[in-house]
C-alpha cells in the first residue's frame, strides 16, 4: 500500500494519487460578418471543457488571461487562419491589468462589457491606452443614454445589442456612432426581421446566433513554463532589465522560449525570424512583454511529466551541441556560437516539433515511491 508520508515538497503520495487532473481550458470564437468571405473579426469567449461537473469562472483577469493564451499561443489562432480584429471582453480589474497591454491595436480590440463602470481609474487607463493606439469596442449598447457612450471619442466600435434594444433607441444608436465616426456591429442577432431591417438602414457589420453561433475549440496544449524561470523574468522585466539579461532568464525554459518565439511571429510579422532571443526580447514593446509575462503567470499549469521530459530533452540538445561547438572550434567568435546556438534552439521550440503528449502511466502520474 503507498505511503502517506510527506513529500519533500509536503504533498502525501496518496494526494498525489487523488489530486485530479487540471481542469482543461478551450475557448470560443464567434464571427463578425461584413458579407465578404474572411469575418471582420472575431469574438473570443473563455470556456472551460465540457464535463460532467463545470469547475467556476476564474476570477477576472485569470480568465481573460487564460483566453488569451489558449487561443493565441496554444491555439496558434492567428498562424491557423485570418481571424480580422479580435474583440476580447475585458471588465474592470482586467482592464486595469497589464493583461490589457497584451492587446494591441493591430492585433484586436478591448471589449469594455455593461459592468465596466463609468469612473476616474478606467476613464484615465482607457484614455492612456487609446493614446498608445489601442482599439476599444463598447459592448452591450441598448439605449442611447448609456453612461458608457461618454468613452465614444475614444472608440473604434460600437455593439448595438438587438435582443434588448428597444427598436426606437436604433436610430439614435446609430446616429451617434455615425457622428463619432465609429464603426457599428449590430450584436446578439437571431431574428431574420432584425437583419433585415438593420440591414435596410445601411449597418454594415453584423453578430449574432442567426448568423453563426460560438465555436468552440480544444487546442493541445504547449508544454508547460517553468513557474521559477517565469517569475525570475517577470520580475527582471519590470525592473527594466536589458534584453540580454532578459534573453539569458529566459534561456533556462525551452517552453518559455516557443512563447517568446510565438509573440516574436504575432506581434511583428516578420518573414525573417530574430537572429538572437536578445533581438527577440528586443523587438517586442516593453509594456506588451511585460502583459504576456503577467498572461503566462496565470495561465501556466499543466506540469506533467511530458513538459518536464520533452524540456529536459532540449536542454540537453543545447548543451551538448554547444559543447561540440567549442570542441571542434566551429565558431571563430563568442557571437557566432551563440548565432548558431540559437538557430539550434530556435528549430527545437518551433511548435512543429513539440510531440503530442502520450497517456501518463500511474507511475508517471503519481512519482517516485
Amino acid at each position: 500500500m503507498p505511503s502517506s508520508r510527506p513529500s519533500r515538497s509536503g504533498v502525501t503520495l496518496v494526494q498525489r494519487l487523488m489530486a485530479p487532473q487540471p481542469p482543461q481550458v478551450h475557448f470560443a470564437r464567434q464571427a463578425v460578418i461584413d458579407g465578404s468571405v474572411e469575418p471582420m473579426g472575431l469574438e473570443l469567449a473563455f470556456r472551460w471543457k465540457e464535463g460532467q461537473r463545470r469547475p467556476p469562472r476564474p476570477p477576472s483577469p485569470g480568465a481573460t488571461s487564460l483566453l488569451l493564451s489558449r487561443a493565441l499561443l496554444d491555439g496558434g489562432l492567428i498562424q491557423q487562419r485570418r481571424p480580422g480584429c479580435l474583440f476580447v471582453d475585458m471588465d474592470a480589474a482586467a482592464l486595469l491589468s497589464p493583461v490589457a497591454d497584451v492587446l494591441c491595436g493591430a492585433l484586436g480590440a478591448i471589449q469594455l462589457p455593461t459592468d465596466v463602470p463609468v469612473q476616474a481609474s478606467t476613464t484615465r487607463r482607457i484614455a492612456q491606452l487609446h493614446a498608445r493606439g489601442y482599439q476599444f469596442a463598447l459592448a452591450g449598447i441598448a439605449s442611447p443614454d448609456d453612461p458608457r457612450l461618454a468613452w465614444l471619442p475614444m472608440v473604434a466600435f460600437l455593439k448595438l445589442d438587438v435582443s434588448s434594444a428597444p427598436l426606437d433607441a436604433w436610430a439614435p444608436i446609430q446616429d451617434l456612432a455615425g457622428q463619432a465616426g465609429v464603426a457599428l456591429i449590430a450584436d446578439r442577432l437571431t431574428e431574420p426581421a432584425d437583419y433585415l431591417r438593420l440591414k435596410a438602414r445601411g449597418v454594415r457589420y453584423f453578430q449574432g446566433d442567426l448568423l453563426g453561433p460560438p465555436q468552440e475549440e480544444s487546442p493541445r496544449a504547449l508544454p508547460s513554463c517553468d513557474l521559477d524561470v517565469l517569475a525570475r523574468l517577470f520580475r527582471l522585466a519590470r525592473l527594466g532589465a536589458p534584453h540580454d539579461a532578459l534573453a539569458m532568464a529566459a534561456a533556462a525554459d525551452p517552453a518559455l522560449v516557443v512563447r517568446l518565439l510565438m509573440l516574436h511571429r504575432l506581434y511583428l510579422n516578420r518573414l525573417r525570424p530574430p537572429a538572437s532571443l536578445t533581438e527577440a526580447l528586443a523587438d517586442l514593446p516593453e509594456q506588451v512583454l511585460i502583459g504576456w509575462l503577467h498572461v503566462l503567470r496565470t495561465s501556466t499549469f499543466d506540469l506533467s511529466p511530458h513538459t518536464r521530459s520533452w524540456s529536459q530533452a532540449v536542454r540537453e540538445q543545447i548543451h551538448n551541441y554547444r559543447a561540440r561547438l567549442i570542441g571542434a572550434r566551429a565558431c571563430s567568435s563568442p557571437a557566432e556560437l551563440e548565432a548558431k546556438v540559437f538557430d539550434l534552439y530556435r528549430r527545437l521550440c518551433s511548435r512543429e516539433s513539440i510531440p503530442p503528449p502520450t497517456r501518463p502511466t500511474l507511475l508517471e502520474r503519481c512519482g517516485p515511491f
